[in-house]
């Protein structure tokens, strides 16, 4: 998915801001307003609390991921999700070694005064804790509803009616005892596109040259089915070829230019495939050679049906399909975004 949910892939990003600039830069602005109005703001001071508020956070940070990484492998599941309460512990030891930060008791005879540094620390921590709980239960939700994507996607690709299996298997039975070697042939090429088809079906995103080459096996078994009637190419820039795109995209759109293009006619077809890149966005186009219809009334059946609610579902209401006809035949446009390949491994994690 494109879309990067904040407290769920930067997590550790967000983390290191927490301790590395956003809470010292609070205790050290804390600080300096308390020895502005004191009249005592010297850069030795300053300095002096920078050091000292800089060295416990960044000391404390390395400290508590050595120590996570260590328990890791011990941690339940639960504890693993409320292990970073163990993040202000380790900065409050730490703190009590160097406190007080910045001793100015015997600068003017004032008090020392022990409550208020402990109040305010303890008031930060009250404010970490429920920013962490908050990002926890949103990472919980993302986490669910990716679960329930994902389960969304496995049954549309189950919903999907292999149309070509049927066809290849008559074919097969017809050729057995005129033909048997071709009908041995279409076996092994059957054999190849289903591997390749539940390889597929096990993932939700696959490089667009992985995504290619099953359509490339589906129309070479068409050929035979057809006599070598149909012919195809597909165009796409060597440079696209590891590029991600959702498994399974393509077959639906290809099994409907052969349902409908293809196989009701009995004249030589053709089906072109010509994929581009422009501007962020991959720009599909499926071409057969099929008489021409009404693109003003087009009833949607399964396959387009599959395709949309697939790319609804990976990229919401950021693509479209258009199917239109002419003179040369349907044509099938897909428009998507482009994937960034790091964005799908952080959503692995």
């Amino acid at each position: 998915m494109k879309k990067r949910f904040f407290g769920f892939h930067n997590k550790a990003r967000i983390l290191a801001w927490i301790f590395l600039v956003i809470w010292p830069g609070l205790n050290l602005f804390i600080i300096f307003t308390v020895l502005y109005f004191l009249d005592l703001l010297t850069p030795y001071f300053f300095l002096l609390a920078a050091v000292k508020i800089w060295g416990v956070f960044l000391t404390g940070y390395i400290l508590f991921n050595i120590i996570e990484q260590r328990l890791k492998a011990h941690l339940t599941v639960l504890m693993d999700q409320y292990a970073w309460l163990l993040r202000p512990v380790v900065i409050i030891f730490l703190f009590s070694f160097v406190a007080p930060i910045v001793d100015i008791s015997a600068e003017r005879n004032l008090p020392t005064v022990k409550s208020l540094p402990l109040f305010i620390m303890l008031f930060e921590i009250l404010i970490y804790v429920a920013v962490m709980y908050i990002l926890q239960q949103q990472e919980a939700f993302y986490q669910s509803r990716l679960q329930m994507q994902q389960t969304e996607l496995q049954m549309l690709k189950m919903q999907s009616n292999p149309h070509f299996l049927f066809n290849a298997l008559n074919l097969i039975a017809s050729e057995v005892t005129t033909n048997p070697v071709r009908a041995k042939e279409l076996i092994y090429d059957l054999s190849d596109l289903l591997r390749t088809t539940i390889r597929h079906a096990q993932v939700q995103w696959t490089t667009l040259e992985e995504e290619l080459h099953l359509i490339e096996l589906y129309l070479l078994l068409q050929q035979k089915r057809f006599e070598d009637r149909l012919t195809f190419d597909v165009d796409c820039p060597s440079n696209l070829n590891t590029k991600p795109v959702p498994s399974l995209l393509l077959l639906p759109v290809v099994e409907n230019a052969i349902k409908y293009g293809v196989a009701p006619y009995a004249k030589d077809a053709h089906v072109s495939i010509n994929v581009e890149l422009h501007n962020g966005y991959f720009e599909i186009e499926v071409q057969d050679t099929g008489e021409s219809f009404d693109d003003q009334n087009i009833q949607h059946g399964e396959g387009l049906r599959i395709l949309f609610e697939t790319l609804k579902l990976h990229f919401s209401n950021n693509f479209s399909i258009k199917l239109s006809s002419s003179n040369e035949g349907g044509c099938m446009n897909i428009s998507f975004p482009e994937v960034d390949p790091k964005t799908l491994t952080e959503s692995k994690k």
